[in-house]
């Protein structure tokens, strides 16, 4: 069995410091509230339940005698 080696990690030294994401400057309710329209198209159209349940049963299931 291999003993444990620890590997450093060389991160860089950046000069000048590195700027936020510009959601990451806003407070979480007003990101929020920018984004409600985005999310409620989303969650209709890509990934809501009966969208989900429309993909998994295309087709209702009938049994036939």
């Amino acid at each position: 069995m291999k003993p444990f080696v620890f590997e450093s990690f060389d991160l860089p030294d950046f000069d000048v410091p590195q700027k936020e994401h510009w959601p990451a400057a806003i407070s979480w309710e007003q990101a929020m509230q920018e984004f409600d329209s985005m999310r409620r198209h989303y969650m209709e159209h890509f990934d809501s339940p009966e969208k989900r349940l429309r993909d998994k049963n295309p087709v209702t299931f009938r049994m036939e005698s």
